[in-house]
C-alpha cells in the first residue's frame, strides 16, 4: 500500500479592524501573534515540500507557540514526524489535532490511521478510516486502505465492499480493483478476480504485480497461453524472480518443459537460494528425463529449504528412475515424515 502525505496549507485573511482608542494596542497585538504563527506554519509547509523535516518541525513549533489552538500546525507536525519515523509522537500530534479541530479534521483521522498501522494496531487504524469516512464519505484511500485490513483478517466479502466503495469514489483507482481482484481471488471468483486485475492493468500498465495476478488467476482457469502473454507483460514492467517462476510453472502446466527450465533458470539467477524454483526446475528436467540433473536441482532445493516435503518426494522418484532405489525408499521416508501420505503409496514398494 502506498502512503500518501496530506499537507494542510494556511490561508492568511487581512481584515479591516474597527475599533476604539483604548483597544488599539490589544487588537494589535493579537492580530501580530496569529500573522507570527501563520509565518512559521508557511515556512514548515515550505521546509517540508524541500524535505527539510527538522526545520519543518522546528518552524511548527515556534506556530504552536505562538497559537496553541492551531490545529493544523499540530497536524503537520504530525506528518513531519511520521517521515522521521517517530511514529508514536505523528500519533500524539494527530490526536491533538482532532481535539482542535472539534472532531471535523478528517485527514487526521486518516493520517492517525495510518500511523497506528504502522506500529502494528491495525484494530485502532481501521476504526481511523471509518472515522475519517464519516466525516468524508468521498475519501477513497479510507476505503481502500480499510479494505486492505480486512483482507488480511480474510474478511474477504467486507474487504470487497470496501474497495468497490474506493472504486465509486475515484474510478481510476487501479491499485483497489487490483485488490478487489485478490479478495474474489480467494473467494474462488476467478472470473470476477480476472476482470478486476485486467482493469488495473488497463488502468495502470505499470502493474506489474497487477499483470502477475492475472497471470496467476488465469493459469488457475487452465488459459495457460493467456496466463504466459500476462506474465510476459509482468517482466516487460520489472523483472521479478517470482514472476519467472510462475511463468516457468504455466509454461511447464503447457507442456513447455524447456522453456520452463529456462524460467526457472532466470528465477534462480535472481535468487539465487530459491527452493521453490530449484524443485521446479527439477520437475522440468524430470519430465524431460533429464533425471541427473533433476536430483542436482531437488538437492539444491532441499539445501535451502531442509523440510521441503515435496522436493524429497520428487528427488525419490527421481533416484529410483536411476536405479537408486535405497536412496529413493529414504526419500519417500523422508517425505512422509515432513507430512506428505502420498511418500505412503511409494513406500510400499520399498517394504516388498
Amino acid at each position: 500500500m502506498l502512503k500518501k502525505i496530506h499537507l494542510l496549507f494556511a490561508i492568511s485573511i487581512t481584515s479591516l479592524l474597527c475599533v476604539n482608542a483604548q483597544d488599539t494596542v490589544k487588537v494589535s497585538t493579537l492580530v501580530g501573534l496569529d500573522n507570527n504563527a501563520e509565518k512559521f506554519y508557511n515556512s514548515g509547509i515550505s521546509k517540508f515540500a524541500s524535505k527539510d523535516l527538522n526545520g519543518a518541525i522546528a518552524d511548527f513549533n515556534q506556530a504552536i507557540t505562538l497559537n496553541a489552538n492551531f490545529y493544523k500546525a499540530f497536524y503537520n507536525r504530525g506528518i513531519a514526524k511520521f517521515e522521521l519515523k517517530d511514529i508514536q509522537g505523528a500519533i500524539s500530534d494527530y490526536t491533538q489535532a482532532i481535539t482542535l479541530s472539534h472532531d471535523s479534521c478528517d485527514l487526521c483521522y486518516f493520517s492517525r490511521g495510518q500511523a497506528k498501522y504502522a506500529m502494528g494496531s491495525k484494530t485502532e487504524a481501521s476504526e481511523d478510516y471509518g472515522k475519517t469516512i464519516r466525516l468524508n464519505p468521498n475519501h477513497a484511500q479510507a476505503y481502500y486502505y480499510r479494505g486492505g485490513i480486512l483482507f488480511e483478517i480474510q474478511e474477504y466479502k467486507s474487504a470487497i465492499d470496501d474497495f468497490t466503495n474506493a472504486i465509486k469514489v475515484k474510478s481510476d483507482y487501479a491499485y483497489a480493483y487490483n485488490d478487489r481482484g485478490s479478495a474474489k481471488r480467494q473467494l474462488e471468483d476467478n472470473d470476477g478476480a480476472a476482470a478486476d486485475y485486467k482493469k488495473a492493468t488497463e488502468l495502470n500498465p505499470d502493474l506489474a504485480f497487477a499483470f502477475s495476478n492475472l497471470g496467476s488467476v488465469l493459469r488457475k482457469k487452465d488459459d495457460f497461453k493467456g496466463a504466459i502473454t500476462a506474465y510476459d507483460k509482468a517482466l516487460k514492467v520489472k523483472e521479478s524472480c517470482l514472476t519467472y517462476n510462475n511463468r516457468g510453472s504455466a509454461r511447464f502446466d503447457a507442456e513447455d518443459y524447456a522453456g520452463a527450465v529456462v524460467d526457472f533458470t532466470k528465477a534462480i539467477q535472481l535468487k539465487s537460494d530459491y527452493a521453490i524454483a530449484y524443485n521446479n526446475r527439477g520437475a522440468a528436467k524430470f519430465k524431460l528425463k533429464d533425471y541427473k540433473g533433476a536430483i542436482e536441482d531437488y538437492n539444491k532445493a532441499i539445501v535451502y529449504n531442509q523440510k521441503y516435503c515435496f522436493a524429497f518426494l520428487n528427488r525419490g522418484m527421481a533416484k529410483e528412475l536411476i536405479r537408486d532405489q535405497q536412496g529413493a525408499c529414504k526419500d519417500w521416508e523422508a517425505a512422509v515424515n515432513l507430512g506428505i501420505e502420498q511418500g505412503k503409496t511409494y513406500l510400499q514398494d520399498c517394504k516388498k
